[in-house]
């Protein structure tokens, strides 16, 4: 089912307006450039970069079995809405919200593949086109971080969610950690492949996890515990998530690699879970959850 944009509030700010289409367009050429595999039901995780989203689906499943009221779920700015995917093969009525029709094409497309029923919402984060207290659970992913009004977004999504009801975000920050040293390895295997084809115009470009043309913004986790308070949510858990890099490899060293961290998935959980400062300064990535008063 997809649902058109709408607001139950105006933003008549012109500069407002031209920026939330210039964002579209820059998230639309984003989408179209992506390569997303088809969906398929319980992968196997044999990469990096599936066991990053296996253990980050494993992690909120429990969560919102144990916090949220209900099953009815809001992923804001989705994109490929892995997330939700997961969650809706387990029962959740999932929404997803992205401003990109690039992205709700993708996700539209995965969720008939598994035969999962879904609404697709074309809108903007911060002005939500649902009343006050209409989910169980409000999920983002890598949407945080891009916001130039943190306390706004978060507050957006936060007025959406049910009283007793779980706020979630993962989020990817500017931050030191293990993947800057691995970008250095990336940066080479990168020069070296394209010295050996004759690329030489891209051949000494540096390899960066968060490119830099992608704008995100320097908040702190202390930021996004901040926002979250002061949008009205309580027992606010943050954490640093994910002390293993992607690396340049190729496939089939890809595949060992991943075998290797799959033995380490109990020492990964811990590492996620430890809140140390060790795991603040090692860790890639953050990851917030609250419970809206009630």
């Amino acid at each position: 089912m997809t649902r058109p944009h709408c607001g139950d509030h105006s933003y008549p700010i012109v500069c407002w307006i031209l920026q939330v289409k210039n964002d579209q367009r820059w998230w639309d050429e984003f989408w179209a450039r992506q390569s997303v595999p088809p969906a398929t039901r319980n992968a196997t995780p044999d990469t990096w970069y599936d066991l990053v989203w296996h253990v980050t689906f494993e992690y909120w499943y429990e969560c919102f079995g144990k916090h949220a009221p209900g099953k009815r779920m809001l992923e804001c700015g989705c994109g490929s809405a892995r997330v939700s995917q997961y969650m809706a093969q387990r029962g959740y009525q999932c929404t997803l919200l992205d401003n990109s029709e690039q992205a709700l094409s993708i996700v539209r497309r995965n969720f008939e593949a598994l035969s999962l029923d879904g609404e697709f919402v074309l809108g903007d984060i911060t002005n939500i086109c649902f009343g006050a207290g209409e989910f169980d659970v409000v999920y983002s992913g890598g949407v945080l971080e891009f916001q130039d009004d943190l306390g706004c977004a978060v507050k957006e999504m936060v007025r959406v969610l049910k009283p007793g009801g779980v706020f979630a975000a993962n989020v990817v920050p500017p931050k030191f950690s293990i993947q800057s040293i691995a970008d250095i390895e990336r940066t080479v295997a990168y020069s070296l492949r394209n010295l050996m084809k004759g690329n030489f115009r891209d051949a000494f470009k540096r390899v960066r996890q968060i490119p830099s043309d992608y704008q995100v913004k320097t908040w702190s986790l202390n930021d996004y515990v901040r926002a979250c308070k002061e949008a009205g949510l309580t027992a606010v858990e943050d954490f640093v998530t994910t002390p293993f890099p992607a690396l340049a490899l190729p496939k089939a060293a890809h595949k060992l690699y991943a075998r290797a961290m799959k033995a380490l998935l109990p020492q990964w959980r811990r590492f996620n879970e430890s809140r140390s400062r060790w795991s603040e300064l090692w860790g890639i990535g953050y990851a917030i959850y609250g419970i809206k008063r009630g």
